[in-house]
């Protein structure tokens, strides 16, 4: 009789612990009763970046540029002889004869709207002298522009 009661008490506690075990796995597999963690969200979209471009005595440098959508492209004046400008070929952006000092600048920015496309651009007063002409290519799937752009 000694040993069925020394059984007894381990034997409860060999099921007290399968009955605890089987509730763990349990609670594990349907989330405890509680409201499962929600994922964290989604990264934001990388901050739009502004890209240079030097408006040069005879050209543009760099000439031609691929940038994100949302992009800002920056022309500054880094010459001697006033009068340049830059315009695009199919007349979506045109910044005057903005261009006459150093520094001064003219700037667009390229939408998402606008994602694919590549716009060619020239100085009007150097194209024919210097073929001062350039081009932004909005997102990689953007077309390469036609020569000398």
């Amino acid at each position: 009789m000694k040993r069925d009661r020394a059984r007894r008490p381990r034997n409860a506690t060999l099921w007290a612990a399968a009955a605890t075990f089987a509730t763990l796995i349990a609670g594990a597999c349907n989330g405890g009763g509680r409201n499962p963690v929600a994922p964290p969200p989604p990264p934001p979209p990388p901050a739009a970046n502004v890209v240079e471009v030097e408006v040069r005595d005879s050209l543009f440098e760099p000439k031609s540029v691929t940038i994100r959508p949302g992009d800002t492209v920056r022309w500054t004046f880094r010459g001697s002889v006033p009068g340049h400008s830059v315009r695009a070929e199919d007349g979506s952006f045109n910044s005057g004869f903005v261009f006459d000092r150093d520094g001064a600048v003219y700037e667009r920015t390229f939408g998402a709207e606008l994602d694919g496309q590549t716009f060619e651009y020239r100085c009007v007063s150097h194209f024919v002298c210097c073929a001062m002409q350039g081009s932004v290519r909005v997102g990689d799937s953007a077309p390469p522009p036609q020569p000398g752009y």
